[in-house]
């Protein structure tokens, strides 16, 4: 929970802060550049302030979501987030947000020239910008996103077209009901409520529906199962064979457990994920052992569990020396919460000099995980 909330107050911030800076930008080109060519226009030509407020708005919101979104998606990768943000398409997100802008401002004209109520022209626009913002949001995050595709997609964008939509509706009746109140500092008010109240709402619907995973590493490397042949007794004791027996590869046990993106693998291999459940009645066995969850050969029959409360997840060792969390060993009567990024490994219990390695991931933190 207290992830959640200080995901939502940094995405009401982003949204505060383009909402604000759109805002002075516009002031600036208005009234200290425009003004000077406003003179030379013939009288009866009467430009209105949105004109500009509604093409420089509309893209500061749109991108600074964007950027929220890149940034909250992968906390710990700050220079492959500038990378991201710098390649990919928010110089075009940037561009349509001043085009649809410039639609909202001859839709405004259009309606206001019809006699329509202002209150509802501007309900409307808000509406538009913050609809137009969840969509721009959603679609940027299908692109990068390893979970984008398919039906994900589609409830995604709805989600955040919603959500943008709402947001700029409940900000314009806020900022229509203390318009009298407020005087000139009504637009400040009001973009800096609708900033974050955008930015709350897109935080709720880009929050992945499930909350933890391990990414498997070293170790997991994909290879042929291989054989032994231990001796099995046939018949009388003078008559000894040997029957090859497979050792399986690292698989998964348990319908509770499944691969993302998605669970067309049927094997555990370096680089994939495994979503765990919300909540587990019973702890999660991994170990080489017939009635494990998580199937890993060479390690001990029964080597780790694992419980999982809602988000919090918490690990103890069946086979001490051969467990650890991060740098230490973890011992056989003690439990860890695990905490985002830290690395799990097991080791074989033949050989310590061979093991494999999870690493823990809170999908709230990091939902490209």
């Amino acid at each position: 929970m207290m992830n959640l909330t200080i995901r939502a107050i940094l995405y009401a911030i982003c949204g505060v802060i383009s909402a604000l800076l759109g805002w002075s930008i516009s002031q600036i080109l208005w009234l200290d550049i425009g003004g000077n060519f406003v003179q030379f226009l013939p009288k009866n030509i009467n430009i209105p302030p949105y004109l500009i407020l509604f093409m420089v708005i509309t893209p500061f919101i749109t991108s600074g979501m964007i950027i929220a979104e890149v940034f909250l998606s992968n906390p710990t990768r700050y220079q492959a987030n500038w990378r991201v943000i710098s390649r990919t398409s928010l110089k075009r997100v940037f561009i349509i947000g001043a085009f649809l802008g410039l639609q909202l401002t001859g839709l405004n004209w259009l309606l206001l020239a019809s006699n329509w109520p202002g209150v509802l022209v501007r309900i409307i626009s808000w509406m538009e910008i913050g609809a137009f913002a969840g969509l721009a949001e959603s679609v940027s995050w299908s692109w990068r996103s390893i979970d984008g595709k398919g039906s994900q997609v589609t409830q995604r964008i709805v989600r955040s077209t919603l959500c943008g939509a709402g947001a700029g509706l409940l900000a314009a009746i806020l900022s229509e009901g203390v318009n009298q109140a407020l005087g000139q500092y009504r637009d400040v008010f009001g973009f800096l409520l609708f900033g974050a109240l955008l930015g709350w709402a897109l935080c709720f619907a880009a929050i992945p529906s499930y909350r933890v995973a391990l990414r498997a590493g070293h170790g997991f490397e994909a290879v042929k199962p291989k054989t032994r042949r231990p001796t099995t007794v046939i018949g009388t004791q003078a008559n000894l064979t040997t029957t090859p027996t497979q050792i399986l590869n690292p698989t998964l046990n348990n319908s509770s457990l499944k691969f993302i993106p998605d669970g067309n693998y049927r094997n555990i291999e370096e680089g994939l994920s495994i979503q765990l459940p919300t909540y587990t009645k019973t702890p999660l066995i991994i170990g080489s052992g017939n009635n494990v969850d998580i199937y890993i050969p060479h390690l001990s029959q029964e080597c780790v569990a694992l419980e999982v409360n809602f988000g919090t997840v918490e690990i103890s060792c069946l086979a001490e020396g051969f467990v650890q969390i991060q740098n230490g060993f973890l011992s056989a009567s003690k439990k860890e919460t695990l905490r985002h990024n830290q690395i799990i490994t097991l080791y074989h219990e033949d050989n310590q000099d061979k093991f494999y390695r999870f690493v823990f991931y809170d999908r709230l933190l990091d939902p490209q995980a």
